[in-house]
């Protein structure tokens, strides 16, 4: 036990699973093999839960990416198209224009206003286009409709059964990250995604609107394609430290090796099954690049 990384104990504590781990492997306990592997079960089904658990997480966030793809393709074609659209009007209109322009200021017998208001025109409706153009690439618009994601429940938002947290990812979502005594995992991946823009500031006049739309909530209004992209980000981060879940869950199965068990020997469980690699160390890199910068993974 005292050779577990801190992230990888804090997580055996957060599914009570600390004194049976103590139990197994104290050799003054006077337990039987027999009573040993009832309790090596009991620790290996909560496991294998927990695993589970976290698996099911990011299927659903997997899920909800895939949708989440599938309205950002459309409302691209969309916006792509319209953009086109606004490429070729504005050719055709310009050159016309600049056309009728150019003919009436051929002639002697009229004043050059005539050609003259036509290529101002022209100018005009050039840059009023490219205006629009521009606007256009900001992103389109997709209506608003309610369907839950994995972010609602950490902003208290309503979920439903397949977006509801199992309590063993809960805890390790709000336990402590390696180094960090102030701020739980879901603390810090909200203060990276107001870091990155995918939140809004705290207090600012949009951060309710901004959590309810990233969150599924109908928010009565269409939402754009950053709308879209902010989502997609977000519930790729939780997906990434449900994913980190399953990295201590393995380290903790190893621990209790049936043959390191059942030993009169007093051996050290991640001696005997892991390389000595600093596991502390590994995992503390392993927490700062999952939370601090999952985006950059």
């Amino acid at each position: 036990m005292d050779n577990l990384s801190p992230s990888t104990r804090e997580l055996a504590d957060k599914l009570e699973l600390t004194e049976q781990l103590q139990l197994l492997y104290n050799q003054k306990s006077g337990l039987s093999k027999e009573e040993k592997l009832k309790i090596r079960m009991k620790i290996l089904e909560t496991l294998l839960e927990a695993y589970f658990d976290a698996a099911s997480l990011q299927s659903e966030a997997n899920r909800e990416i895939g949708k989440l793809n599938s309205q950002l393709e459309v409302v691209s074609s969309k916006r792509d198209r319209a953009v086109n659209l606004n490429n070729a009007a504005n050719f055709i209109i310009s050159g016309t224009l600049n056309t009728i322009g150019s003919i009436l200021g051929f002639s002697a017998s009229m004043p050059p206003l005539s050609g003259n208001l036509n290529q101002m025109l022209s100018g005009v409706v050039a840059t009023g286009m490219s205006s629009y153009a521009l606007k256009q690439n900001s992103g389109g618009r997709t209506e608003s409709k309610e369907h839950p994601t994995v972010l609602a429940e950490l902003f208290g938002r309503p979920v439903n059964a397949q977006t509801s947290y199992p309590e063993s990812v809960w805890r390790f979502f709000h336990s402590h990250a390696p180094g960090q005594t102030h701020y739980t995992r879901a603390q810090l991946l909200e203060n990276h995604w107001i870091a990155v823009k995918h939140l809004e500031p705290i207090g600012s006049a949009r951060e309710k609107l901004k959590l309810d739309i990233v969150c599924g909530v109908n928010v009565g209004k269409q939402i754009s394609i950053d709308d879209l992209n902010d989502s997609i980000a977000m519930i790729s981060d939780v997906s990434n430290v449900a994913a980190l879940m399953t990295h201590h869950i393995r380290d903790l199965i190893r621990i209790i090796d049936t043959d390191l068990i059942l030993s009169d020997q007093n051996n050290s469980p991640t001696e005997s099954t892991l390389p000595n690699k600093e596991p502390g160390k590994a995992d503390q890199i392993r927490d700062t690049l999952d939370i601090q910068a999952p985006s950059a993974q």
